[in-house]
């Protein structure tokens, strides 16, 4: 189920993205955004990614991923996503039926 809805989450950032640039006035070229995240629901879950900033900011606004979630940057170790500094992403709880080891 989760990874469903990352793929349709996916889909949905990739499409708005290329929806939203304006066709009348050319903008400068940016190369695209490479994803360097991975992450894991929970300790549990398998990793998942590689993600770019962008689209690990949609998988919070959708509520995919919470304060417990493990995040890692290449080939790190897992940390807790609420003690990563810089990310700014709104993150929630996590549900009250998750048992996080």
């Amino acid at each position: 189920m989760f990874a469903e809805a990352l793929r349709g989450l996916l889909n949905r950032v990739t499409k708005g993205t290329a929806a939203s640039t304006p066709t009348q006035e050319p903008t400068p070229h940016k190369p695209p955004e490479k994803g360097t995240y991975y992450i894991k629901f929970d300790a549990h879950s398998p990793e998942t990614g590689p993600f770019t900033k962008s689209e690990l900011r949609a998988l919070a606004e959708d509520r995919l991923i919470h304060k417990r979630s493990l995040i890692r940057s290449g080939k790190t170790d897992w940390y807790q996503i609420s003690n990563v500094k810089g990310l700014g992403l709104p993150l929630i709880e996590p549900p009250s039926g998750d048992k996080i080891h």
